[in-house]
């Protein structure tokens, strides 16, 4: 499956509103990116406060929690609470400005996130096997294009492949396209060993995206 994933922006911040003992935040709330599970965190660290009234707003409008969205706390030590949530499956519709919203007995405190999605790297083509050498050689074959600067990470059966003298990774401009490049594996003396689901992840200051095919031999 083809996705394309946005880029964290770094937008927190928190304000304190008056009141005999409102909740503290500790350091700067944060936004994580995990590229594996396509999962945006958006978390801070409080003290003082009433977890279980933590409330969440997209905007203006509070959410709920939903398959999309996953509150969750975490005792940190010393009276200082995680809060956490969790954008599952994140794109770029689900960008824009969040707030943490939580309360003592005697004030509130909040924190804001601005969620940006940018723009991935974007395939031109699906993907090719061609055979050189008479075969002796096969080449896997993807062609991505993006305005930033890219890298590419190659998958065997969805565990990370490393360059040997046999397994060549190779990435050249595309001589069709000025934005775009070439991303080759090559894999010499091929075996039957080699019959496995590839997969290229190609990714750049603002995301990511994928493509995959089956190597089989006759």
């Amino acid at each position: 499956m083809m996705w394309s994933q946005g880029r964290c922006g770094y937008g927190c911040g928190f304000v304190c509103c008056t009141g005999m003992a409102p909740p503290v935040i500790h350091g700067e709330p944060k936004i994580v990116q995990d590229s594996a599970t396509n999962s945006v965190f958006l978390e801070v660290i409080a003290s003082g406060l009433l977890p279980e009234k933590t409330k969440w707003f997209w905007g203006e409008k509070e959410i709920e929690p939903t398959k999309t969205y996953v509150f969750s706390q975490h005792d940190e030590g010393g009276k200082k609470t995680l809060l956490r949530c969790e954008i599952k499956n994140f794109d770029k519709e689900l960008a824009g400005s969040y707030k943490a919203k939580f309360y003592s007995s005697d004030g509130e405190n909040s924190a804001t996130f601005t969620v940006k999605a940018g723009n991935a790297p974007e395939f031109h083509d699906k993907p090719h096997i061609v055979q050189r050498d008479g075969g002796n050689i096969i080449v896997i074959k993807v062609r991505a294009k993006s305005h930033l600067e890219m890298t590419a990470e190659w998958f065997k059966d969805d565990k990370p492949l490393k360059a040997t003298d046999r397994i060549k990774m190779v990435a050249k401009k595309d001589d069709k396209d000025k934005e775009g490049f070439q991303f080759l594996l090559e894999i010499h003396g091929p075996v039957k060993e080699d019959q496995a689901k590839y997969k290229c992840v190609v990714k750049n200051g603002e995301g990511q995206n994928e493509q995959s095919l089956n190597l089989c031999f006759d």
